[in-house]
């Protein structure tokens, strides 16, 4: 099938040729759209104002009679994923039915944004020759050209929801066409690089059903998986079972891999991790693993017997001794657990960011389009799991791990490797509470350099700025003014491109009395925020000086 944008008079109406849907009936589900949101989930104008929504909205309800079937589906699709919440998607999976009104299809691919690039890692045994090649080309854009393209459609929180989740959409047709990525609905051509060589393979669509995947690890019958067949690596033995466990004598490590927050059947979660902590007691184990990398959630009240059997396991609940795995598919209930881990553990988070703000909407009702019976999800439940504060867009791992192309395809795992190499160490916010507390700041700024120079903590820089940051808060609410302003000094110091950290070292110095010296840094402070919330505060601030010495 090919893309037309043909639109033909019947029936004094206009019609999206290849579809028995009328401009008027997109244009009537449209407002249905903007109204449910306006009257049952405006929750969602969190990440976008009403206003610019409705702008977006307005757009596309004006473009609708010029558009074909797949651009106003991609413009349905793009408007839901503006909300920027996770959950929160146009659903297309009805539409991957060949009987559907509107089908789509798949080119039999799945592709893995590596930071070496993007490729093929799994694929339908026919196409095998492009198996673990790197993408160069897709259709008429780069790779990376082509990902960029997509973005606006994917629902996504943060960088890691998008690397997710946005090379899925590189494999529907429909809205790579809808897009500009290719030409027609039909056939990919892809250039890639492979063994050293290039070359170009074309994927034809098809309506086979979609692999169903729960763990995010299975590879379906007639596909196959860019790596060697030899030593699977740990984080994918048994990749149908919900859960794995193993014991690695050499190293006293328990290696836990927990994939789906449900219960597997008669094999419950609350008895699996029951196990675990048999295990624990009645062997020798040095360090605990649980990996959840690849848990994109389930069910948030099934994460309860995790946490306490953990807590309960005195022996490992321990800094040094209790690690988490997380990356970009740790999602939904998953982020629930890496939450309550956080706050009720001795846990050392091991990986890449989480897929979800700490705080989230999750979970969705299904609204229908009354004409072209399409669903959304909208999300309407916050889930408040962390400080009311918080308003971080993922969990960072204390130990940043990336696992390259090659290590995929080798078997390596690169977290089990710095997990196995770790020793325990004093936290970095203590010992700078430390040296800050007993006016070391030298000593402090030293440490937290090193500390930041280091790639396993690549992560964790902005958390850094802001716990020093919060330190010297808790310093000026203890009246410790001069120890405050140092540290303060020293965030200024380690951070020297950021806004608000002068802005905060400013605020001492105007509590302090010394004027001068605060306009001084808030000045430095919009130079290098000129039109955001800090700058707008740190010119607040300066007329409230000025206007108070008049």
């Amino acid at each position: 099938m090919s893309r037309s944008i043909v639109v033909c008079a019947i029936c004094s109406m206009l019609f999206l040729k290849g579809t028995g849907q009328s401009t008027t009936d997109y244009q009537n589900d449209l407002r249905f759209l903007q109204e449910t949101v306006h009257k049952k989930y405006a929750n969602l104008f969190y990440r976008i104002s009403a206003a610019d929504w409705d702008k977006q909205v307005d757009s596309l309800y004006d473009r609708i009679p010029k558009l074909g079937k797949y651009e106003v589906l991609a413009g349905l699709i793009r408007l839901v994923a503006l909300f920027h919440v996770g959950h929160t998607q146009l659903s297309t999976h009805e539409l991957f039915d060949s009987t559907s009104g509107t089908p789509l299809s798949l080119f039999p691919y799945r592709l893995y944004a590596f930071p070496d690039g993007l490729y093929i890692s799994k694929t339908a045994d026919r196409y095998a020759k492009a198996l673990g090649a790197k993408v160069l080309r897709i259709g008429n854009m780069t790779s990376d050209q082509a990902l960029d393209a997509i973005k606006p459609l994917v629902s996504f929180e943060n960088d890691e929801g998008f690397l997710s989740n946005g090379p899925f959409y590189l494999a529907i047709p429909q809205l790579m066409m809808a897009k500009g990525i290719i030409n027609g609905d039909d056939k990919v051509i892809i250039r890639y690089l492979k063994n050293g060589k290039e070359d170009t393979i074309q994927y034809d669509a098809t309506h086979e059903p979609r692999n169903h995947e729960m763990t995010g690890l299975e590879t379906s019958a007639g596909w196959s998986a860019a790596r060697k067949s030899d030593n699977t690596p740990l984080w994918e033995k048994n990749p149908n079972d919900y859960r794995y466990m193993e014991y690695l004598p050499e190293s006293k490590i328990l290696y836990v891999r927990h994939s789906v927050t449900l219960d597997d059947g008669e094999k419950t979660i609350a008895g699996f991790f029951q196990n675990m902590e048999d295990f624990i007691d009645k062997h020798d184990v040095d360090k605990l693993v649980l990996d959840i990398r690849m848990n994109d959630g389930g069910n948030n009240y099934l994460n309860k017997p995790i946490i306490t059997r953990i807590i309960a396991s005195r022996k490992i609940n321990q800094k040094g001794k209790f690690f988490c795995i997380i990356g970009r598919r740790t999602f939904s209930a998953a982020q629930n657990l890496t939450n309550e881990l956080e706050k009720y553990t001795e846990v050392t988070f091991v990986g890449e960011p989480t897929s979800e703000n700490v705080n989230f909407y999750g979970d969705t009702r299904t609204e229908t389009f009354p004409a072209s019976k399409l669903s959304v999800r909208l999300s309407w439940m916050w889930w408040q799991n962390m400080d009311p504060r918080d308003k971080r867009m993922a969990t960072n791992p204390a130990l940043a791990v990336d696992m390259s192309y090659n290590d995929f395809f080798n078997n390596i795992d690169p977290a089990m490797q710095v997990i196995e190499n770790a020793k325990a160490e004093a936290n970095i916010d203590d010992q700078l509470k430390g040296f800050l507390d007993n006016g070391n700041y030298d000593a402090a700024f030293k440490t937290a350099s090193e500390y930041l120079e280091n790639p396993l903590h690549k992560y964790t820089r902005a958390d850094l700025e802001r716990r020093i940051n919060t330190f010297g808060y808790i310093l000026m609410g203890e009246n410790k003014m001069e120890e405050a302003n140092q540290t303060f000094r020293v965030n200024t110091q380690l951070f020297p491109n950021s806004a608000n950290a002068y802005d905060s070292f400013a605020e001492c110095f105007m509590r302090m009395g010394k004027k001068d010296e605060a306009i001084k840094y808030y000045q430095m402070a919009i130079a290098k925020d000129t039109t955001g919330v800090t700058a707008e505060n740190s010119k607040n601030m300066i007329m409230k000086i000025k206007g108070d010495a008049n």
